[in-house]
C-alpha cells in the first residue's frame, strides 16, 4: 500500500503544468470563449430582422399629396405599412435636436442637444452644427442612441450620417459610420446601405441610418412652395425607390422607416422681429448670450435686471411669444433649469423670423422652421414604416416622434436600458400579433 501511495506520490510532479503551457490554456480557453461568445452574437443577429431608418430632412408632411407625381416611391411605401397623419417634431423644430431625439426617444430638453446651437454654462463652452470638435465629442449627448443599444446587445450598427452618429457616446460609436459629407449624393449612400446589408453573417448590421438633406435645403433658399422643392422631392423619391427594391433582393427579413425632422415654413422677411429695434441688444455681450434659431431665439445671462428689463421689452412685440423658465416644462417640454436651459426663450409666429439688427447681416431664408408646433401645423413631419409585422394601409393619427425609438427596440428584441419619453404602445399597438 505505502509502495502505491509512493509510487503516486512520485508521478504527481509530473502533472503539474508549465507556465508556458499554463498561458497557452488559458489562450485556447479565451479563444474558444470568444468562439462562444461570437457564435451565439452571430446566431442573434442572424434571428433579428434588419431596420433601416431614413430621415428626409425637412420633408413636410403634406408633400406627398401637394406633389403626387414626384412622390410615388413615397406614397407606395406608405400604403404598404404604416403611415402617421405629421410626425409633430419637440422643440425646437430644427434639424438636431429631432433628429436626436429620434433615435433616443428623448425630447431636446432631456437629450441636451436643445437647438443647432446652445450655450453650456457647465462647460463655458457652445455647441455649434459645424464645430466638428463639439460635433464628434459623445459627452455633449445624452440618453442611449438606438445604434449604442444596438451595439450593446451584441449586434452591429451602421449610420451613412446621423446627428450623434459620428460621436462616442458612452464610449460607443457604429460599426460602419460616415463623417457628414454633404457632398456626396444620395444614390451613393443608397448603394452603400445595401453592400452593408450583403456582408456576410457576423458582419452585417442590424440597424441602419440613412440621411438625405436635399428637400430641407431646397425649402431654405427657395421656400416649400416653390419648382425647386418640387423637384427635390421627385430627387430623393426616385432614391426611395432604388432603396425599396434593393431591399426587396435581400433574403432577409427588414423593416424600412422613413421619417423627417420637422416640415418646412414659408418666411415673410417684410415682417422680421429685428432684436436690435426693440431692447437694448447692445448689453447682450461677453458672458450675456443671445443664441438665434431663426424662428426663436435663446438668452442667457447671470444679470437678473436685465434678463427682467428684455423679457419686458419683448413682451411688448406684435407675434412674438416670451417663455420665463416656470413655463418651459409645459410649453417647450425643457426641464425649468439646467447648465444648457436658457433663462428667457423668445419664439415668432409664422411667417416672422428673428433678425439681430436692421440692414445688417444676411437676409432670412425663404423658408424656416424652429417654430413652436402646436401652433404651426407646417413643422409636421412624415414617418412611414413598413415591414412583415406591420399591415398595409395601416393609418396613424400625428405622432410624437420620441415613440419611433421604443417601436425600433421592440423589433429588434432590445430592452430600453434607461429612461425614455417614448412608449412602446403608440406604434408598437399596431404591429400584427400585438396583445392588448
Amino acid at each position: 500500500m505505502y509502495e502505491n501511495s509512493s509510487t503516486s506520490a512520485e508521478l504527481t510532479p509530473s502533472l503539474r503544468l508549465s507556465p508556458s503551457l499554463c498561458s497557452l490554456l488559458a489562450v485556447l480557453l479565451a479563444a474558444a470563449l470568444w468562439a462562444v461568445s461570437s457564435f451565439a452574437s452571430e446566431n442573434q443577429a442572424n434571428e433579428r430582422p434588419f431596420v433601416v431608418l431614413l430621415s428626409l430632412d425637412g420633408f413636410r408632411a403634406d408633400y406627398l399629396d401637394r406633389y403626387p407625381n414626384q412622390s410615388t416611391n413615397l406614397k407606395r411605401l406608405a400604403d404598404s405599412g404604416l403611415a402617421a397623419t405629421g410626425l409633430v417634431p419637440g422643440f425646437p423644430s430644427s434639424t438636431f435636436p429631432n433628429h436626436y431625439s429620434i433615435v433616443t426617444g428623448l425630447y431636446p430638453g432631456r437629450h441636451g442637444i436643445i437647438g443647432n446651437g446652445f450655450y453650456d454654462r457647465s462647460r463655458d463652452a457652445r455647441y455649434r452644427l459645424g464645430d466638428r470638435n463639439a460635433v464628434e465629442d459623445g459627452t455633449w449627448y445624452g440618453g442611449e442612441p438606438l445604434w449604442v443599444a444596438v451595439e450593446k446587445a451584441g449586434m452591429r450598427a451602421a449610420s451613412y450620417f446621423w446627428v450623434g452618429s459620428e460621436a462616442d457616446v458612452q464610449g460607443i460609436r457604429p460599426s460602419y459610420y460616415k463623417i457628414y459629407d454633404g457632398s456626396i449624393p444620395n444614390h451613393k449612400r443608397v448603394d452603400q446601405v445595401l453592400d452593408w446589408l450583403r456582408l456576410p453573417i457576423g458582419e452585417r448590421p442590424n440597424f441602419v441610418t440613412l440621411y438625405f438633406s436635399t428637400v430641407d435645403s431646397a425649402g431654405h433658399r427657395y421656400g416649400p412652395d416653390s419648382t425647386e422643392v418640387k423637384q427635390a422631392v421627385a430627387s430623393v423619391d426616385k432614391q426611395v425607390g432604388r432603396l425599396v427594391t434593393g431591399l426587396a433582393r435581400i433574403d432577409h427579413p427588414v423593416y424600412l422607416m422613413v421619417s423627417s425632422d420637422h416640415g418646412m415654413q414659408q418666411v415673410d422677411a417684410d415682417q422680421t422681429v429685428f432684436l436690435a429695434d426693440v431692447m437694448a441688444l447692445g448689453r447682450w455681450r461677453g458672458s450675456n448670450q443671445i443664441i438665434s434659431g431663426g424662428a426663436y431665439a435663446f438668452f442667457y445671462s447671470d444679470d437678473v435686471q436685465l434678463v427682467s428689463q428684455t423679457f419686458d421689452d419683448l413682451k411688448r412685440v406684435d407675434g412674438l411669444t416670451v417663455l420665463r423658465p416656470a413655463q418651459f416644462p409645459d410649453v417647450l417640454n425643457f426641464p425649468q433649469s439646467g447648465p444648457r436651459i436658457p433663462d428667457l426663450v423668445a419664439v415668432v409666429e409664422a411667417p416672422k423670423y428673428i433678425g439681430f439688427h436692421r440692414g445688417k447681416g444676411r437676409k432670412p431664408p425663404q423658408g424656416a422652421h424652429g417654430y413652436l408646433t402646436a401652433t404651426t401645423p407646417t413643422m409636421k413631419g412624415i414617418f412611414f414604416a413598413t415591414g412583415p409585422g406591420i399591415a398595409p394601409n395601416t393609418q396613424v393619427p400625428d405622432v410624437d416622434n420620441v415613440h419611433i425609438y421604443p417601436l425600433v427596440l421592440n423589433l429588434l428584441g432590445i430592452q430600453a436600458s434607461g429612461e425614455t419619453d417614448g412608449d412602446l404602445s403608440v406604434l408598437g399597438s399596431y404591429l400584427k400579433g400585438h396583445a392588448e
